[in-house]
């Protein structure tokens, strides 16, 4: 039986209140049993906690953060200011979201942004680090514009379809690939994403990308939706220098699209309607059944 993984989900902005962690940790755990282990066939939890010092050691930490300085000041007092500094430099430099592994403890880490799409970035961020923790995780397939040339592809299983999500208890988590992705052709009626957005092998939907290492040349190149032309990311010597995992390295590229919340829109295969207002009147209602109930049960019980 294989080792069920665990994710910390932690907050260390004032702008996410506890329970929309809670609610967001609520629908990204379904997600993981209903959706996407019996995909992927990786069982994992998703835990919130207070701060870091409340979670167990061999949690992997999704951590939300609000402005920089914020983030360092509720970290100073364990890096202290001099590294507190260097937090608010990456910050505005933009280095900071995406896969990153901790030094000291070997365990991989993702920093997400409180932005209005954050609960879409946090599914995405979990689903990927389940999928490939160390961020460096390869799969030869045909190259996008020449399928007699194999190249190594970065398994990011939201990246392609990135700008899609579809609504669990009425909440946004992000869409992700299926392991036909890689498929070498087509073939009907497979699944290629659980929405089913992705609907071939290798298909890279407006505002995704895939990332690749080039067998030819050794260099490391990106592929947005729609474009004709790939970018070189890191060239042959520079990748050869870094020890930083590739997805880190792809996320702090400026090249590399970015999820941004005007461009996330549901899945077709989402039924129209205002699924997070369905939810909270159905909870509602629930909510004052069950409060009846138990002032029916406790006046019996007086």
């Amino acid at each position: 039986m294989p080792l069920t993984e665990h994710v910390a989900l932690v907050s260390l902005t004032r702008d996410i209140s506890f329970g929309s962690l809670l609610r967001v940790a609520a629908a990204v755990q379904k997600q993981l049993a209903r959706d996407f282990d019996p995909i992927w066939q990786i069982a994992a939890t998703v835990d919130v906690f207070e701060d870091l010092t409340s979670m167990p050691t061999d949690y992997r930490p999704v951590v939300v953060f609000g402005d920089c300085r914020e983030l360092a000041g509720r970290l100073e007092f364990a890096i202290g200011e001099e590294q507190a500094a260097r937090l608010i430099a990456d910050f505005e430099a933009d280095r900071l979201q995406g896969l990153h592994l901790n030094a000291f403890t070997r365990q991989p880490f993702a920093l997400l942004e409180a932005s209005d799409s954050w609960s879409v970035t946090a599914s995405h961020e979990i689903l990927e680090m389940l999928v490939d923790p160390w961020g460096n995780r390869l799969r030869a397939a045909a190259h996008p514009f020449d399928p007699n040339v194999r190249v190594n592809y970065l398994v990011e299983i939201c990246d392609p379809c990135m700008t899609v999500c579809y609504p669990i208890n009425g909440i946004a988590v992000a869409d992700f690939y299926t392991p036909r992705y890689f498929d070498p052709v087509h073939s009907r009626g497979a699944r290629y994403s659980f929405t089913g957005e992705i609907e071939y092998p290798q298909q890279i939907l407006p505002g995704g990308y895939v990332s690749w290492i080039d067998t030819r040349d050794s260099q490391f190149y990106s592929l947005a939706g729609g474009s004709s032309e790939p970018e070189l990311l890191l060239g042959r010597e520079e990748l050869a220098r870094s020890g930083t995992p590739l997805r880190a390295l792809a996320d702090a590229n400026t090249r590399t699209p970015m999820l941004a919340a005007a461009e996330l829109r549901p899945a077709r295969s989402v039924m129209a309607g205002a699924a997070y207002d369905a939810v909270l009147e159905a909870s509602e209602g629930c909510a004052l059944a069950t409060a009846e109930a138990m002032a029916s049960l406790a006046a019996e019980l007086t």
